[in-house]
């Protein structure tokens, strides 16, 4: 529901979250002068009964709106959305009408409705060109992708930025992760990534990348140090940790039902920075034109392990190689072992033995590395 209102008035939209009073003033106007939104509503006879005053009112807020959704016997004594507790009192004394206060989840199909087709659409305009910001949701593309999962990698990439690997770690220096993944009782696969970092919380283009091969990895490592002889590929996986305009609308609701961790990061909308996980790559058929996606489970699942692992070495102290002399920073180190938790399947926790190293760079050629 809303309430019919002039052009300088306030009507169901609020910039910044609402306060007790101004949640009950608009209840308050709803009841004067009563709108339908709901378009099943719509061939209601306005018969003025709709202006009577509601004898039960229920609450939900952003953090809590799809809770208990298959709870309904909990609903009368939830109170994990502050709404239900702040606006009782004042339901009371201005509208004693009330006899009921509680909570209910918002059903999804209206979320799905008056956010997709009548918020969104006033917050892009239709000249606006694609962006990050447009790609599917993890949870609705990444097959077998879960909330658990989400809530681990989130972590992961949350303690990544904690470590502040810009204080320890050469910037693109390609650190090697290996690990084993069970794929029966009797058999394993070894998975090794090349990952490194860009930027940091103080530049706005801090992201973990993850490369397939140490060509690759170096290759981005040698154009970073000024070498001109050597071109960095435009294709790989990356984790941006981006502003919550740039990151798709999906995951931000499912961040705020799941409650996964976010990068702290004072003066940034909300003071969060969210990571965005995609990769690029180029198309097939045209061999040019970029294509961004969203990575498939087992390699958000290197995301996971990768950035988790990498954040406890530079912790401890067993990755270093911040210097001045080229030659240390290009030198073999490690190997070392982190055993890492992964949730990656079906949200089901698993311990991996991660292995670390920083592997010999040597001199990138012109000729060498066609």
């Amino acid at each position: 529901m809303s309430h019919e209102h002039e052009e300088n008035e306030r009507g169901n939209v609020f910039v910044h979250e609402p306060s007790f009073e101004e949640v009950v003033d608009f209840i308050e106007r709803v009841r004067k002068r009563p709108r339908v939104l709901n378009s099943s509503k719509k061939d209601e006879k306005e018969d003025g009964s709709r202006a009577k005053c509601p004898e039960r009112v229920a609450f939900a807020c952003t953090k809590t709106a799809r809770h208990l959704t298959d709870a309904r016997e909990a609903w009368a004594t939830y109170e994990g959305c502050k709404y239900v507790g702040g606006c009782r009192p004042l339901l009371a004394e201005r509208m004693p009408e009330v006899k009921e206060v509680t909570f209910a989840p918002v059903p999804a199909e209206l979320v799905e409705r008056v956010v997709r087709e009548q918020i969104e659409p006033t917050m892009q305009p239709e000249t606006q060109a694609w962006g990050t910001q447009h790609l599917p949701g993890l949870m609705s593309s990444v097959d077998g992708f879960t909330s658990t999962f989400g809530r681990s990698l989130f972590s992961s990439a949350e303690a990544f930025a904690a470590c502040e690997p810009w204080t320890k770690l050469t910037r693109r220096r390609p650190v090697r992760v290996s690990y084993r993944l069970a794929l029966r009782d009797d058999v394993t696969m070894k998975l090794t990534a090349f990952v490194g970092y860009d930027g940091s919380l103080d530049e706005e283009n801090f992201g973990f990348t993850v490369h397939k091969t140490l060509t690759e990895a170096q290759a981005a490592f040698e154009v970073d140090q000024g070498n001109e002889d050597v071109e960095a590929s435009v294709e790989g996986q990356t984790c941006m940790f981006a502003s919550a305009p740039e990151t798709p609308f999906e995951d931000i609701d499912a961040c705020e039902a799941h409650e996964w961790p976010l990068v702290r990061r004072e003066g940034e909308i909300g003071d969060v920075l969210w990571p965005l996980f995609f990769k690029i790559s180029l198309d097939d058929e045209t061999g040019d034109n970029l294509e961004i996606s969203r990575p498939a489970i087992v390699e958000l699942q290197c995301f996971e392990l990768a950035m988790r692992a990498v954040a406890e070495s530079i912790a401890s102290g067993k990755i270093a190689n911040i210097s001045d002399d080229d030659d240390e920073v290009r030198a073999h180190k490690g190997p070392w072992t982190v055993k890492a938790s992964t949730f990656a399947a079906k949200g089901v926790e698993e311990t991996i033995e991660v292995e670390l190293e920083l592997p010999e760079l040597a001199p990138m050629k012109p000729v060498e590395y066609l």
